[in-house]
């Protein structure tokens, strides 16, 4: 009767240790949307229940860049709509449209500053500099900023040891890198 009494106990440890495993899991599942802004709709005043993207105004804006990872942005510009886009993969696009244009325009023609996340940007950045056609510049604030000949319109950038990569795009070559070279790219706040 001791051995049956024991195997009880033994396997009633089991089972409560199997909840305990499972009920820590499902609190996670539970908690883990709120500490994910792509999944959750942690957006800073934008609301989580609009379809990606969607048109937002710059205080908007402005209050998502300052509760979420680093956002970056090309600034106020006049005579544009702020089209965001969060990717299921954490990414962000702020795109430039003019007034009028519609949401999700296919154009590629928009000024757009990309925030890439979770990327060791600065040694891809390295390696990309390092190719044939490519331009890199280290500037006195640690920003590596890279062109390259296949994608004459884009300037590229990260520092060291952030765990992001920004892209800017703008249909006139050459304009991305003014743009990220006078300080107009910045994060947003």
């Amino acid at each position: 009767m001791a051995e049956s009494s024991s195997t009880r106990t033994r396997v009633l440890a089991v089972v409560v240790g199997v909840l305990a495993v499972v009920s820590v899991a499902l609190a996670a599942f539970r908690v883990w949307p709120a500490l994910n802004p792509a999944n959750s709709g942690n957006t800073g005043g934008v609301s989580s229940e609009t379809t990606w993207p969607r048109f937002v105004t710059e205080s908007e804006l402005r209050s998502f860049g300052a509760s979420s990872e680093p956002v970056y942005w090309a600034g106020p510009q006049d005579g544009v709509q702020y089209e965001l886009t969060i990717t299921n993969t954490g990414t962000f696009y702020i795109r430039y449209l003019p007034e009028g244009a519609a949401l999700g325009d296919p154009g590629k023609d928009f000024l757009t500053v990309a925030t890439y996340p979770n990327v060791d940007g600065y040694d891809n950045l390295v390696q990309a500099g390092a190719r044939d056609g490519a331009t890199a510049t280290l500037t006195q604030g640690g920003a590596l900023i890279v062109t390259t000949a296949e994608a004459p319109k884009s300037t590229y950038f990260s520092f060291e040891g952030a765990g992001f990569q920004v892209e800017v795009f703008s249909p006139d070559e050459g304009k991305s890198l003014s743009l990220v070279e006078d300080g107009t790219v910045e994060i947003l706040q």
